[in-house]
């Protein structure tokens, strides 16, 4: 009889004890849920082009498409500056206060970011012109284990094909240049490639400082038929003074770079719109959901063949009608 009633009570017990345990793991669960709620996340975000409109602010718009909403469940401590010392102090701020990444962009502040970070597993993600270039990866799927990114080349040679198709007569080109970064460099030598294969003729005009860039471009050779915008912190900042100085000869200003049309640039082909910043998201969304930078290669921006028809009025110029319907983006 004893043991009739013990095996019975066994069983019961055997029948009660997965419930107990699921109710116990649920109370346990809700009440740290309670407790903490929802995960928040705390993003450093460095900006050295503040007056630009795409690229890191791009990030920036697309990020709660991913379910990163500021003021909510995303807090960014942001350094917008072109102040390189500024750029290191805010990059070791961050470093220091442990954010879950580090969104970054341009050459200079890219190399600070891969330094300052190095062992300790704070994920950088870069947009900049041409990371293997500037010695950030070894190659595009070969990288340290907490930096990926986005680069910004777009197409010298495209550019320049598109620039024949839209001027045919054109055959000099006036590039104003500030060494002040390692895509400055990086862009002039593919736009010399290009020019001596497409058979055109390139002038480059080295500025260190504003004084210099306005001379330069007020002193242009007679016989310039186009500006080509390089990657140039210096020329970047002040593009709306070389788009008006190149308008009072009707020249097209083009670049085969990362571009914000608004100061009047005619022609691009390279990225553009929130393209960049949305691929930077979504590594970003990617890496705050567990995966590790080093499983997700450098990317390549996608590139876009932009025409201006507003700056091509403002300049007195005309774009073939041809060029017009291949055109993926139209300002009109």
């Amino acid at each position: 009889m004893i043991c009739n009633v013990t095996n019975k009570l066994t069983k019961a017990c055997n029948a009660v004890l997965p419930a107990l345990l699921l109710a116990l793991v649920f109370m346990v669960y809700t009440g740290c849920e309670r407790l903490t709620g929802p995960r928040k996340y705390v993003i450093g975000y460095v900006d050295p082009n503040p007056e630009e409109k795409e690229g890191a602010p791009g990030f920036l718009r697309n990020m709660p498409k991913y379910g990163y909403i500021e003021g909510e469940n995303a807090t960014y401590i942001k350094t917008q500056t072109k102040d390189k010392q500024a750029i290191e102090k805010a990059i070791k701020d961050m470093v220091a206060k442990r954010v879950d990444l580090i969104l970054i962009m341009s050459t200079p502040p890219v190399k600070m970011a891969k330094e300052i970070t190095r062992g300790t597993n704070i994920p950088v993600v870069f947009i900049m012109y041409d990371a293997v270039g500037a010695g950030i990866v070894k190659s595009l799927a070969d990288h340290d284990s907490n930096i990926t990114g986005v680069q910004l080349q777009g197409s010298t040679p495209k550019a320049l094909e598109w620039l024949s198709a839209m001027s045919p007569r054109a055959k000099h080109l006036f590039a104003p240049v500030a060494f002040d970064t390692g895509a400055a460099k990086q862009s002039l030598v593919k736009l010399e490639e290009s020019c001596a294969k497409a058979g055109f003729k390139l002038t480059i005009a080295e500025v260190k400082t504003v004084e210099d860039l306005r001379a330069a471009m007020s002193s242009m050779p007679k016989d310039i038929d186009a500006v080509f915008l390089l990657h140039s912190w210096l020329v970047g900042s002040h593009v709306g003074e070389v788009i008006a100085e190149a308008n009072k000869r009707h020249l097209p200003v083009i670049s085969a770079g990362h571009v914000d049309y608004q100061h009047g640039l005619i022609m691009s082909y390279g990225p553009t719109d929130d393209s960049v910043g949305s691929q930077a998201a979504r590594l970003a969304h990617k890496i705050l959901s567990g995966t590790s930078p080093s499983y997700l290669p450098v990317e390549n921006a996608e590139v876009f063949l932009g025409i201006n028809l507003r700056a091509a009025h403002d300049a007195g110029i005309e774009i073939p009608e041809a060029v017009l319907r291949r055109a993926d983006q139209i300002i009109r």
